[in-house]
């Protein structure tokens, strides 16, 4: 037997009271979504949060901003790359032409040891002193350059002390030069 006033059979004293009653549910549920939503971590970074942050990312233009900030960095490092490229390539430049004055000191140098042998030759007829200690000088010079031109390594020292040692070089060929010319009454 169900009594009268038992809370089934108890209508509610307004109908509006019963529909807001049952909405009550979906009410806490979306506020407690709402407060939960908000108290999630974001980020300004859309690579660094969850799908909060994505949206975000994508609505306030996060990932666009992330893109543009990436490119930048490839074309900054492109820029450099490309200036070490030029740098490497004028670097190369100075080494081939220290090659070059390195070679040309090297056939000056083979030149001077045949003009000093022939020096001598002359020189054990007539026994000219003073000649004859000039060549030496000369002879013991061009036997120092000789070891300062073996000594130079142009694919392994920096350049600017290649650059040294081939002027450096070249001074001491002209010194011997300018003596073995004085032998012969000529200069090279």
């Amino acid at each position: 037997m169900i009594h009268a006033h038992s809370p089934h059979t108890q209508a509610w004293p307004s109908p509006h009271l019963a529909q807001r009653w049952r909405r009550l549910p979906r009410a806490v549920a979306g506020l407690g979504l709402a407060l939960w939503l908000a108290g999630c971590a974001t980020s300004a970074d859309p690579h660094q949060g969850g799908f909060i942050s994505g949206i975000a990312g994508l609505a306030g233009g996060g990932y666009q901003q992330r893109i543009d900030e990436r490119q930048g960095a490839y074309q900054g490092e492109l820029s450099a790359q490309q200036r070490l490229q030029a740098e490497a390539r004028a670097v190369e430049q100075e080494r081939a032409a220290v090659r070059k004055d390195l070679n040309q000191a090297n056939a000056r140098l083979a030149d001077l040891e045949r003009r000093i042998a022939q020096q001598r030759a002359a020189l054990r007829v007539s026994g000219n002193r003073a000649d004859q200690k000039r060549l030496d000088q000369a002879q013991a010079r061009l036997t120092r350059t000789k070891g300062a031109l073996r000594s130079v390594k142009p694919g392994e020292q920096p350049v600017g002390d290649l650059k040294a040692r081939s002027v450096a070089i070249n001074q001491d060929l002209n010194q011997i030069d300018s003596l073995v010319g004085a032998v012969s009454g000529k200069g090279f």
